[in-house]
């Protein structure tokens, strides 16, 4: 589910005026490889670029990826690793972390300065609990949607995205309408029931 989740999130982006291409295809069949951990190392996993380009000739470039770190807002100390995220290009640093195999290994992460949007995804059916946790992501890494500040500057992208396989009931319909309104946020519920509903969030 996480997977089709990941691609579903790159239809979006192919169905909404990008450009979208893999990028860093490994072995000689050229296979996608997708980041299963965050502990995977980027270079060692595939990812996709999408290109916005506009009729005066300027363009810009994100990179989709899976399973990457992001680090807070808030405190450099802290990341978090949402299933999904899409970053400006070249965005992703490493630093060495003590607690991350005593600081003798490359811990890889974006800041969330150059996070454009992210998305989670849960595998089951959804309750108030659930859905409402997703807003504590929200405030870690885009704390500006909080109060009411959203980005102005083309192009756009989805905002932050909740993806959830089961069908939820009435209460959590209310849920997802208040958090889209407040946040910008997309709660997407019954993928297995509507899967579409994810090109065009």
């Amino acid at each position: 589910f996480e997977l089709a989740a990941y691609n579903d999130l790159v239809k979006f982006y192919e169905t909404n005026g990008y450009s979208v291409t893999p990028q860093n295809l490994r072995g000689k069949e050229r296979q996608f490889v997708y980041a299963l951990s965050p502990k995977a190392k980027p270079s060692n996993c595939s990812f996709f670029y999408a290109e916005k380009r506009y009729r005066n000739g300027d363009s810009m470039t994100f990179e989709i990826r899976h399973n990457l770190r992001i680090q807070s807002a808030h405190d450099s100390d802290i990341f978090v690793s949402p299933d999904y995220a899409v970053i400006e290009k070249d965005a992703i640093t490493s630093t060495h972390q003590q607690h991350y195999y005593n600081g003798k290994v490359d811990y890889f992460f974006v800041a969330a300065k150059h996070v454009k949007t992210f998305a989670e995804t849960k595998h089951y059916q959804p309750s108030p609990e659930l859905v409402l946790n997703f807003v504590g992501l929200i405030n870690e890494l885009m704390p500006a949607l909080m109060s009411g500040t959203f980005p102005t500057k083309k192009p756009k992208h989805c905002g932050p995205a909740l993806f959830v396989s089961g069908v939820g009931n009435a209460h959590l319909v209310k849920i997802k309408e208040s958090l889209g309104k407040r946040y910008k946020a997309n709660i997407l519920m019954g993928l297995f029931a509507y899967p579409s509903q994810v090109h065009s969030a």
